[in-house]
Formats: C-alpha cells, sequence, structure tokens
C-alpha cells in the first residue's frame, strides 16, 4: 500500500509570483481557416485546417464519444425507423422531420452521435451499449450523415472492441461500402482520433498531446438557443476558468480567489464580443482566470477581434499564481485516483490529494442518466488520504464519480462489473 501511496502522490509548492503582461495574438486566418492549440505557458503549439474532417473519436481511457464537424455544414440525424437490423433498407424519406443532432458546446465527452442515450439504462453510452462482461460497446442504432460537399452517407459504428473502434458508412443504396478501424494507440496521448468521409482517410490532428495544451481557438456549434456557429475559445480537459463580470478596472483586478472555477468547455466561449453597427465590439468589463493542468492561474483579457476577414484573437495574458508539481504527471494541485476500475468488488478506493486547507470537499457518484446514487463527505484538510466506497448496491454499468473541492471538480468514469 506504501507504493501505491506513493505512486499517487503529488508535491505541490503553490505561491503568487510578480505578473507580467504578455500582449498575444492567434490568428485562424481569413474564414476561420484553421483551428489553433493553445498553451498559456509556451504559446501556440501547432494547428490544423478546420475543414479536413468529418467525425472525431475520444481517445484514451473509458472515452466514448463521437463528434461531427458541424463547423463546416456536417449534419447527423439518428435513424428512427430500425435498429442496426435495418441497415439495408435505410430509407431517408422524411429526414427533414428528425431531429438533427449536435455536439455538447459545454463537455467533450458528449459528441452529436451520444445524444441519444437512454437514460434508464446505465449502459447506454448514446450510440452503443456497454457490455459488463466482455468490456465490449456494441452499436445499436444507425445514423445518417450529411457531409460538406451536400453528399449522404449512412454510417454504422458497430463497436469498441481490441482497443478501438470499428465502424462502417456507404452511399445511402448500399453502394461504395467502407469498414474502417480506429486504433487509440495511433492517437495516445491525444483527445481525438479524426476521420475524413469524405477522403476516407484518417487523421491525427492534434498537433502535441493534450497535456500540452491549454485552449482551443476555433469555430464551435453554441446554441443561443438554436445551433449557430460561433467563433471563440474552447478550454481542454482538466482546465478550468472562472469569470468575473462587470469589473469596474479589468486590467488592474486580479482576485481569482473570490470566483469558482469552473469546467464546460465554453465558460470562455465566445461572448466576450459582440457584433454590432457593423463591427465587432468587445465587452469591456470581462475577466477570465484560466486554471491550467498544472493549477497555475493565468488572467486573460481579450482586446481586439478581427473577425472573419483575419480571424485574429487579440488578448493579454499574466500569470498571477504558480503550482509546482513534482510527480504524477504533471497533474492538478488536486488529484484524484480511482482503483480498482473496472471492478467486479463491493468497495473502490478513492485516492486524493488536497494542496491545502478547503471548507467543503465531497464526492458523489452518478448513472448515466445523471441520477445521483451515492454522496459522502471527504476529509477537506491538505494532505494525502484514501477512502473506501461501498458499491456493493450499484448495478453493473457506468458511472460517473465526482469530487468537489470547494466548487472545483474533478471527474472520472467508473465501470461496475
Amino acid at each position: 500500500m506504501k507504493k501505491l501511496l506513493l505512486f499517487f502522490m503529488v508535491m505541490l509548492t503553490i505561491g503568487t509570483i510578480n505578473a507580467q503582461q504578455i500582449i498575444d495574438t492567434v490568428s485562424l486566418g481569413a474564414g476561420y481557416a484553421n483551428q489553433k492549440w493553445y498553451s498559456l505557458q509556451n504559446g501556440e503549439q501547432g494547428a490544423a485546417p478546420k475543414d479536413n474532417w468529418d467525425i472525431a473519436f475520444e481517445i484514451g481511457g473509458f472515452g466514448t464519444s463521437i463528434h461531427i464537424n458541424s463547423i463546416i455544414g456536417t449534419m447527423l440525424w439518428t435513424y428512427p425507423l430500425a435498429d442496426t437490423s435495418g441497415w439495408a433498407g435505410l430509407d431517408t424519406t422524411g429526414i427533414n422531420a428528425w431531429t438533427p443532432q449536435y455536439n455538447s458546446d459545454t463537455s467533450w465527452v458528449f459528441g452529436a452521435f451520444d445524444q441519444n442515450m437512454v437514460t434508464t439504462n446505465a449502459n447506454d453510452v448514446g450510440w452503443g451499449i456497454y457490455n459488463p462482461i466482455t468490456h465490449i460497446i456494441t452499436g445499436d442504432s444507425l445514423f445518417v450523415i450529411k457531409l460538406a460537399n451536400g453528399v449522404y452517407k449512412k454510417l454504422w459504428i458497430k463497436e469498441i472492441a481490441g482497443g478501438g473502434y470499428n465502424f462502417q458508412y456507404a452511399d445511402l443504396d448500399g453502394s461504395n461500402l467502407q469498414i474502417q478501424s480506429i486504433q487509440n494507440s495511433i492517437y495516445s496521448g491525444k483527445n481525438f482520433g479524426y476521420f475524413s468521409i469524405q477522403t476516407n482517410t484518417q487523421l491525427n490532428r492534434e498537433p502535441v498531446a493534450s497535456a500540452n495544451w491549454d485552449l482551443l481557438f476555433t469555430q464551435y456549434t453554441a446554441f443561443i438557443p438554436t445551433p449557430y456557429t460561433v467563433a471563440g475559445v474552447l478550454s481542454n480537459k482538466g482546465v478550468r476558468v472562472a469569470q468575473a463580470d462587470d469589473v469596474s478596472n479589468p486590467q488592474s483586478y486580479n482576485n481569482w480567489s473570490a470566483h469558482t472555477f469552473v469546467t464546460p468547455i465554453n465558460e470562455i466561449g465566445s461572448d466576450w464580443k459582440a457584433f454590432a453597427g457593423g463591427s465587432w465590439n468587445l465587452v469591456s468589463d470581462t475577466v477570465y482566470f484560466v486554471k491550467s493542468k498544472t493549477g497555475d492561474i493565468w488572467k486573460l483579457l481579450f482586446t481586439g477581434f478581427g473577425g472573419s476577414s483575419t480571424g485574429n484573437f487579440i488578448f493579454s495574458k499574466e500569470k498571477l499564481s504558480t503550482a509546482g508539481i513534482l510527480e504524477y504527471n504533471q497533474s492538478q494541485s488536486i488529484s484524484l485516483a480511482i482503483y480498482p476500475n473496472p471492478t467486479q468488488n463491493n468497495q473502490v478506493t478513492l485516492i486524493y490529494n488536497i494542496d491545502k486547507n478547503y471548507q467543503n470537499t465531497y464526492y458523489t457518484i452518478n448513472d448515466m442518466s445523471g441520477r445521483l446514487v451515492l454522496s459522502e463527505a471527504l476529509y477537506s484538510g491538505s494532505g494525502l488520504y484514501q477512502h473506501t466506497l461501498l458499491t456493493q448496491g450499484l448495478k453493473q454499468g457506468l458511472y460517473i464519480i465526482s469530487m468537489y473541492v470547494d466548487g472545483q471538480v474533478l471527474q472520472q468514469k467508473l465501470i461496475i462489473e
């Protein structure tokens, strides 16, 4: 047990630093032609054309999310008339009355393919069903996808098995059948593996590992309230953002500790600007504080936006606080690990580290429908702890464990076999 605790141990040194303002510009090009991955510490990490992919598969851990490239006009419908047995006879008559599916704009873990999850079934991931005995997710739905070039295809995500996604697609009449596989190992360390149906090609688009970037400058589909393409900034997994509004002096305001850091990936998003009177206007009294994966606190102020003519995002950034992390793969200042996972036992052990004394620390377990099934308080003092969860009352399936520390939240998936 001592070795296990040492494996998860995080040694932290947190301190306030003298802030130095840095002015930077990230340019996506005319028409927002590119996406760019950005590290607050090290600047731009790379770029990729926004239009060279159609679908993206979540990689690593127990990721099951599948996204579409909606910003170039890709559309997706779940076939409502049959399950996978209807592949040969799929009929798109009446498709204009079907409900299109979109990626979530608040989380990376809910893509367009995941939106029809049956909430009463803990093993349902939206496009398929998880088998707790074989650990295979088998596709139970058919999809129709409209590509950016206007071509319609039928699509079947057949399974996650053997370390990857297996899927097939064809023209609506069944011709031009393509059978493909996305192997997670090829994209190790990345958030997604990408695929272009238009060119029948796999793409390793993300320029660096997920550990090396904080923000994605991009277009994405927002809901205001109907689906609408916007240009903005999305946060990486593990990055948290606090938004301070109605700030009288944004340049001098550095009180990040007075605000709650949250996990929605669109907390920065696009609403720091508005188009009015033929030009873009910035919201002048909003400050963003960003907690990076390494626990550093950065202040972000947007000072200019070029719109679609240049795709320029102009901003200032300052590092307000730094965290020195000596172990555990540059984790956050608050860390969480679960073992065994998957589990066949009646208990699960949480190992968590807290960098300082907090007022309120607790965990929750929710099933895939969002229903709370277990909750308990945890020690809130600084230190490394292990806590046993009794899970004998939980049915087989997928669950989400969330640990809350004074409003901050870490989440992991748990499989009960």
